[in-house]
C-alpha cells in the first residue's frame, strides 16, 4: 500500500505536516499489536520509503483471501456444479463472517468501497443460498434468512421476491401479497420507481393462484455477473481502421489515465466507433463494461452525481452503502474502481464539466468518451476525430447493407450516390438500407431523389434514423445569436470561408462574431479547414450541413433580412479589395466603382487581415469569384460589377484566367438584366482586358469600341480614357503601332488635370512600350521615365516594377547592359513582392540577356534557369507554358551557340533584345505578354 494512499485514507484531503511521521508511529504500534518481536518471529507489516506491505507466514491466512477464495470456486463451479456440494460451499463461505465487514473502522472512502464489495458478494451467496434452499423446498429457512436480510437491504429486490415465494409455498399468501406492497412502498420512496418485471410477475401469479410449482430437485444458484451494459455493435461496420489501432493502442495500456476521447460532427458514426472499440476491448476488462448516454443532444443532459449513484449501482452498492453526500459519494466511487478492470463508455457528452466527475483515476480502468465537441480540456486523454468515410469506405458500407451486386452492376451510380451524401455515414447508412429494403429500386432511382438540393435533407430518412433530426440536435444547442449566424452562412456559397465574413453577416464586431464561430466549431456544425497563406483560419460546412442550414435559413430567416446580410457581406467584400487594391498599389488606380455600399470594417481590424494584401487577396480568390457569381444571381449587380472589376487586378497578376472570365461574364449578364448600362460598360472595358491576355486582339476590340461610346453617352471620362488604353494595347498586339499611339494620347487627355498620376503612369507606360517597340528609344525612355516618377509619387512598387523592366528593355536596345541589369533587377524586386510569377519570369528573361550582352553567357545560363523555375509556378496553364517554351528555347540556343559573343550574329542578337526581347532558335518571334505592362492591362 503507498505511504501517500496510506495518508490520504486516514487524513482525508487535508493531510497535517506530520502526517508521514505519524504514519510510522502507527505502524509501530500495529506491529506490536500484531505480536511483532514477541510472539512473531517474522515480522508481518513489511515497510520501505514507498509504501507498507502485509507478509503472511506460511500456514497462515486471512478469512478475506478465504472468503474470496471460495467465493471465486463458487463462481467457477455454478454453471454446472452439483447443487448440493455448491450449498455446503456457500455455507462454509457464509461461515466465515462475524457481522458486517469493517463494522468498527472509520469509513474511509477505500474502506467503504471494500465493504460494499464484501457485503455484494456476501449478500450474492445469501441469494444463492435461497434458491437452493427453495428448490429444495426448504421455505422456512428461506423465510427466516430473507426476514432479516430485507431489513438491512431493502432495495434488494430479489431477497423480496424470494420472501414471497417461501411465505405463498407455506400457505401464507396473503403475507407474500403484504411483502409486495411493503416491498412497493420502499421503491417509490427511496428511488422513485415501481418494482421490477419479476416481482410484479410473481404478484400476478400469486394473485391468479399461477406460481408455478417448485422444480424436483434443486437449482443452480444465481450469483451476480460483472456488469456487461454495451449496447450491440452493428455487423456491417465499416472503415476507420486507423482510429481504431490508434485507440486500440492507447486503451491498452495499463497507465493512470487511459482515456480516448471520440469527436466528430452529427451522424459521423461516433456511437457506433466506440461500441465498436469497446466490443474489441471486453476480454480485457472482466470486471465489467459500464455503459451511459450522457444526452448531450436532450435539453436535460445527465447530471453526473446522478451517473455516479448509477455506476455504484451497477458494480452492486445499493441502499444505506451509498454516501448522501455527493462528495463522499465521488471518493466512495473512485475507490469503488481502484483495482477492478472496468471499461467505462460516456456516450453523447456534453462537455469537460460533465464527464471529469465520473473519470476513476485508476490505470487498472480505461474511459471510452464521444462527443459532438472536441473535449480538448480533459487532462491526458487522446483525441480521435472522426471523418466522412473515404470514396471506397462509403461504397464499402453500401455493398455491406445494399448488397455487394447492386454496387457492382451500377458502379457510377453508386459513386455518385457516394458524393451526394457528402461520404457521410449516417445518410450512406440510410440509403443503403433504404435500398435493402426496395430490392426492385436501381441505386441510379434513389439518386434521382437526391440531386434536388431542396429536398435531399428530406430523402435522408429511414426509420428512426433521420439526418435532420440528427443536425438538429446539434442545431438546438445553440443560442439564438449562434444559430443566426449558422442560418447566415449558409447562405454563402464559397467553397470555404475566412473568420471576419461572420462579422458583416451579424452586423457585429469581429471578436463578437469569431466568438459565435468557434461555437459552431465546438458544436461540429462548421469544421476548420485549415490556415491560408494570409495566416488566417478556414472554415467549411460539409455539404449536407449546408444544406441543412439554407433550409433553415429559408424558412425562418425572413427574405429582407437574408437580402441584408448579403449586402453587408458583399460591402465588406468590396471595402477589404478596395483597401487590398489601394494597399498594393498605392491607389485604386484604373478602377471606377460602382455604388454598391461598403460595410465599415474598423481600421484597427482591416489592418490586422490586410498585413500582407497579396497573401490575403490570393487565398480569398476562390471565395471572391463565387461571391461575385451569387451577388449576380441575385440581382445584386452593382455590388456584382464592382466586386468583379476590383478583382481584375489580382486575376491579371496571378493568371487567374478562368477566374476573371467567370466572375465578369457574370457580372456582365447581370448588369445587361438589370439595364445598368454604366456597370455593364466598364465591366466589359474590364473582360476586354482578359482577351488581351489572351492574345484575342480583334475580341477586345469588339468589347472596348462600344463601351467607349457607353461612357460617352453617360460623360464618364474616366472609365472611357481606360477603354482608349484597352484600344491601344490591343492594335499594338495587332502590330498597328501608330493607331496605338492614337488611343494611348486620346486616353491621356481625357486623363489630363485628373489628379490621378497611378492612370496617368499606367499610359505612360504603354506609350513607353510602343516606341519602343517602333524603335524610337529616346522617346520611349522618356515616357517610361515619366511612369516611373508618377509611380513612385505615390509609392506603387508594383506599376514601379513594370516600368522598370521595359526600361531595362529600353537600355538593351541602347546597348547599356549594365543599366539594363539594374533596372531588370529593379523590376524582378517589386513583382516578386506581390508574386507575380508572369511578370517575374519575364524580367529574368530580360536580365539573362543583358548579362549575354555583357558577354556573361554562364550568369545568363544560370538567370534563365531561375526564370524557367519562377514560369512553373505560374497558375495559369496557358500562360505559364507560352513562358516556358520561350524559356527553353533562349536555354537551348544558348547552349548550342557556337559563336561568339562580339561576332556579328551577336550584335544582332543584342539589338534584338531591345526591342523585341530576343528571338528563340528555330522559333516565331517572342514577345512578352501584353499584361507585363501593368497589373492587368487593356481594360483597366
Amino acid at each position: 500500500m503507498p505511504t501517500e494512499r496510506l495518508i490520504a485514507e486516514l487524513w482525508d484531503r487535508e493531510p497535517p505536516a506530520s502526517a508521514r511521521g505519524t504514519l510510522q508511529s502507527l505502524v509501530s504500534r500495529l506491529r506490536r499489536s500484531l505480536g511483532e518481536g514477541r510472539d512473531l518471529a517474522e515480522p508481518l507489516l513489511l515497510g520501505n520509503a514507498s509504501g507498507y506491505a502485509l507478509a503472511l507466514p506460511d500456514g497462515a491466512s486471512l478469512d478475506l483471501l478465504e472468503f474470496e477464495q471460495a467465493v471465486a470456486g463458487i463462481r467457477a463451479r455454478s454453471a454446472g456444479g452439483p447443487a448440493s456440494e455448491l450449498g455446503d460451499e456457500i455455507d462454509r463461505a457464509l461461515g466465515l463472517w462475524r457481522g458486517a465487514a469493517f463494522a468498527d473502522v472509520p469509513p474511509t472512502p477505500r474502506i467503504a468501497a471494500e465493504r460494499v464489495r464484501l457485503e455484494e458478494a456476501r449478500l450474492a451467496l445469501w441469494e444463492a443460498l435461497a434458491d437452493i434452499r427453495l428448490a429444495r423446498r426448504r421455505d422456512d429457512e428461506v423465510i427466516a434468512q430473507n426476514t432479516a436480510l430485507v431489513v438491512d437491504h431493502p432495495l434488494r429486490e430479489r431477497l423480496w421476491e424470494q420472501l414471497m415465494l417461501a411465505l405463498y409455498r407455506s400457505g401464507r399468501r396473503h403475507e407474500a401479497l403484504r411483502v409486495y406492497s411493503e416491498a412497493e412502498g420502499l421503491l417509490m420512496a427511496e428511488l422513485g420507481v415501481d418494482p421490477g418485471e419479476e416481482l410484479q410477475r410473481l404478484r400476478g401469479q400469486i394473485l391468479t393462484s399461477s406460481v408455478p410449482s417448485a422444480e424436483p430437485g434443486p437449482s443452480v444458484p444465481r450469483l451476480p455477473a460483472p456488469p456487461a451494459q454495451l449496447p450491440p455493435v452493428i455487423s456491417d461496420f465499416t472503415g476507420r481502421e486507423t482510429q481504431l489501432a490508434e485507440a486500440l493502442a492507447t486503451l491498452g495500456q495499463e497507465r493512470t489515465g487511459r482515456t480516448v476521447a471520440v469527436s466528430g460532427m452529427a451522424g459521423v458514426g461516433k456511437t457506433t466507433f466506440a461500441l465498436q472499440l469497446a466490443h474489441h476491448l471486453r476480454r480485457d476488462f472482466p470486471d465489467g463494461q459500464i455503459y451511459v448516454d450522457l444526452r448531450s443532444t436532450e435539453s436535460r443532459p445527465r447530471d453526473p452525481d446522478e451517473v455516479v449513484l448509477r455506476f455504484l449501482r451497477a458494480i452492486g452498492m445499493t441502499g444505506q452503502d451509498v454516501p448522501s453526500d455527493p462528495d463522499e459519494r465521488a471518493a466512495v466511487y473512485r475507490s469503488s474502481l481502484a483495482d477492478r478492470r472496468i471499461l467505462l463508455v460516456l456516450d453523447n457528452a456534453t462537455d469537460e464539466g460533465q464527464v471529469e466527475p465520473l473519470l476513476p483515476g485508476s490505470p487498472t480502468c480505461a474511459v471510452l468518451v464521444t462527443s459532438r465537441k472536441r473535449l480538448s480540456g480533459l487532462g491526458g486523454a487522446r483525441h480521435i476525430g472522426l471523418d466522412v468515410l473515404s470514396a471506397g469506405q462509403a461504397l464499402d458500407l453500401i455493398a455491406n447493407v445494399a448488397g455487394p451486386d447492386r454496387v457492382a452492376s451500377e458502379r457510377a451510380a453508386a459513386t455518385e450516390l457516394v458524393e451526394l451524401c457528402g461520404r457521410h455515414p449516417l445518410s450512406l447508412r440510410i440509403c443503403s438500407s433504404r435500398l435493402a429494403a426496395r430490392p426492385h429500386w436501381s441505386i441510379g432511382t434513389l439518386t434521382k431523389l437526391l440531386l434536388d438540393e431542396r429536398l435531399r435533407i428530406d430523402e435522408l430518412e429511414y426509420g428512426s434514423r433521420s439526418v435532420r433530426a440528427s443536425f438538429t440536435l446539434s442545431y438546438e444547442a445553440l443560442q439564438a445569436p449562434t444559430r443566426r449566424l449558422f442560418c447566415l452562412l449558409s447562405l454563402m456559397e464559397v467553397e470555404d470561408f475566412a473568420s471576419w465574413v461572420a462579422a458583416p453577416l451579424l452586423d457585429t464586431g469581429l471578436r463578437e462574431a469569431e466568438h459565435h464561430l468557434e461555437l459552431l466549431v465546438e458544436n461540429q456544425l462548421v469544421q476548420v479547414a485549415g490556415r491560408d497563406r494570409a495566416g488566417q483560419t478556414r472554415y467549411r460546412f460539409h455539404d449536407l450541413i449546408h444544406l441543412y442550414g439554407r433550409d433553415l435559413a429559408e424558412r425562418y430567416v425572413p427574405v429582407t433580412e437574408r437580402r441584408d446580410a448579403i449586402g453587408r457581406l458583399l460591402g465588406a467584400w468590396l471595402a477589404l479589395t478596395d483597401r487590398a487594391h489601394e494597399t498594393s498599389y498605392g491607389a485604386n488606380f484604373l478602377l471606377n466603382h460602382g455604388t454598391a455600399p461598403r460595410w465599415p470594417i474598423p481600421p484597427g481590424d482591416i489592418d490586422s487581415l490586410l498585413a500582407e494584401p497579396w497573401s490575403w487577396w490570393e487565398s480569398e480568390h476562390r471565395s471572391l469569384v463565387a461571391v461575385v457569381v451569387q451577388a449576380a444571381r441575385g440581382h445584386l449587380d452593382e455590388a456584382a460589377w464592382d466586386l468583379a472589376v476590383t478583382s481584375t487586378t489580382l486575376f491579371g497578376t496571378y493568371g487567374y484566367l478562368n477566374d476573371w472570365e467567370t466572375t465578369h461574364e457574370a457580372a456582365l449578364a447581370a448588369t445587361v438584366r438589370e439595364g445598368n448600362r454604366r456597370g455593364g460598360a466598364i465591366v466589359m472595358s474590364h473582360l476586354a482586358g482578359l482577351r488581351i491576355f489572351q492574345q484575342r486582339y480583334a475580341d477586345a476590340l469588339d468589347l472596348l469600341a462600344p463601351a467607349a461610346d457607353t461612357l460617352d453617352q453617360l460623360e464618364e471620362r474616366r472609365a472611357q480614357a481606360f477603354c482608349y488604353v484597352g484600344m491601344g494595347i490591343a492594335e499594338r498586339g495587332r502590330r498597328d503601332l501608330r493607331r496605338a499611339l492614337v488611343h494611348f494620347h486620346r486616353g491621356h487627355e481625357l486623363l489630363r488635370g485628373r489628379s490621378d498620376p497611378l492612370a496617368e503612369a499606367h499610359v505612360l507606360l504603354h506609350t513607353g512600350q510602343t516606341y519602343l517597340a517602333l524603335g524610337d528609344l529616346e522617346l520611349a525612355e522618356k515616357s517610361l521615365s515619366l511612369a516611373r516618377s508618377k509611380a513612385r509619387s505615390v509609392d506603387s512598387g508594383p506599376l514601379e516594377g513594370y516600368v522598370e523592366h521595359w526600361l531595362g528593355a529600353t537600355h538593351l536596345g541602347r546597348r547599356d547592359p549594365a543599366a539594363a541589369a539594374e533596372a531588370f533587377s529593379r523590376a524582378i524586386t517589386r513583382v516578386s513582392s506581390i508574386g507575380d510569377m508572369r511578370a517575374g519570369a519575364s524580367a529574368l528573361q530580360g536580365l539573362a540577356q543583358a548579362h549575354l550582352q555583357s558577354g556573361e553567357r554562364d550568369k545568363a545560363e544560370h538567370v534563365l534557369s531561375l526564370a524557367g523555375t519562377v514560369a512553373q509556378r505560374i497558375p495559369d496553364s496557358a500562360t505559364a507554358t507560352r513562358a516556358l517554351n520561350n524559356i527553353g528555347g533562349l536555354l537551348s540556343d544558348l547552349r548550342e551557340r557556337v559563336t561568339a559573343p562580339g561576332s556579328p550574329a551577336a550584335k544582332t542578337r543584342g539589338h534584338a533584345a531591345g526591342a523585341e526581347h530576343t528571338r528563340s532558335r528555330g522559333s516565331a518571334r517572342r514577345r512578352p505578354p501584353e499584361g507585363s505592362g501593368g497589373p492587368a492591362p487593356g481594360g483597366q
